[in-house]
């Protein structure tokens, strides 16, 4: 299965390039400001995350299109920084249009759900209960419709950026590539959307730990419910978390840009690895 062969491709890409993990450790360095800001003040950390998620979307275009540049090289050779730049700078536009245009969509389903759970909200409260059970039903479906939509658009278009790079195909035609390669090969998207769907649950629940952690206003909302005995088990854990110092503080950056090289090398090998293995032999742009 293409899904699992790509595991030793990426595994013995790193081994001779390890200057990806190098790669996508220096681009975790530049999220840990908005993260530690949490410990000083929520207020000041949630002005500063919303600040660099402002920032991201015109960084992580560049970021994208030289770390897979460097791991597509990487695949047949030994690479370098030199690719991560003119990689990173070749595909830039194209990226750009095309993370605008998710967003987009993703703007346009989100104000859908929204504007639906208003209108249904209303609609309850000026009836029945019958007919408040059946209005209800009825957000349900459209909720459910919704991020059926949304998890569509993911899936499919998840190879954009493989197909720009690698394929150094425009914006337009890299999403094309991406559905093509997607249609063609759904049950080995399928394993390797499991396999990178796992590795991102057990980085996100490390990351909701630390971020309880550089949180103390959680911890004490979370030892006030426990102190009520209106909390559960979950209140219970965020209370008990240790809190830090600087020292603290300190180990957990290292550890945080430790992981994130790791993690981050490895995805951007196993990524393109796959990639590499399902799209089309010849160079000629597919027509989804």
């Amino acid at each position: 299965m293409a899904a699992l062969q790509s595991i030793g491709t990426a595994a013995g890409t790193l081994r001779r390039n390890p200057i990806l993990f190098v790669v996508a450790a220096a681009f975790s360095l530049i999220q840990l400001p908005s993260m530690f800001a949490q410990a000083v003040s929520p207020f000041i950390g949630s002005i500063i995350s919303l600040g660099f998620s402002g920032l991201m979307i015109f960084i992580l275009p560049f970021f994208l299109g030289g770390v897979l540049g460097m791991a597509n090289e990487a695949i047949d050779s030994r690479t370098s920084l030199s690719t991560f730049v003119s990689e990173g700078k070749t595909h830039y536009v194209s990226l750009l249009v095309v993370y605008f245009s998710l967003l987009a969509v993703n703007l346009v389903l989100s104000f859908v759900g929204v504007f639906a759970s208003v209108f249904v909200g209303i609609a309850v409260l000026g009836s029945n209960a019958q007919a408040g059970t059946a209005t209800l039903a009825i957000l349900g479906v459209v909720v459910l419709a919704v991020t059926l939509t949304y998890l569509a658009v993911v899936f499919v278009s998840q190879f954009f950026g493989h197909a720009i790079v690698i394929d150094d195909l425009g914006a337009v035609d890299g999403i094309k590539r991406s559905v093509a390669c997607v249609r063609n090969n759904l049950v080995s998207v399928l394993g390797y959307s499991v396999i990178t769907g796992l590795g991102g649950l057990l980085v996100g629940a490390f990351a909701v730990v630390i971020s309880f952690v550089l949180t103390p206003s959680l911890q004490h909302q979370g030892a006030a419910v426990t102190e009520s005995g209106a909390g559960g088990p979950a209140a219970s854990a965020v209370s008990s978390l240790p809190t830090v110092g600087v020292v603290g503080m300190v180990a957990i950056a290292v550890g945080l840009v430790l992981v994130s090289g790791l993690v981050g090398g490895f995805f951007a090998a196993y990524s393109t690895a796959f990639y590499r293995s399902i799209r089309p032999a010849n160079r000629e742009r597919v027509n989804a």
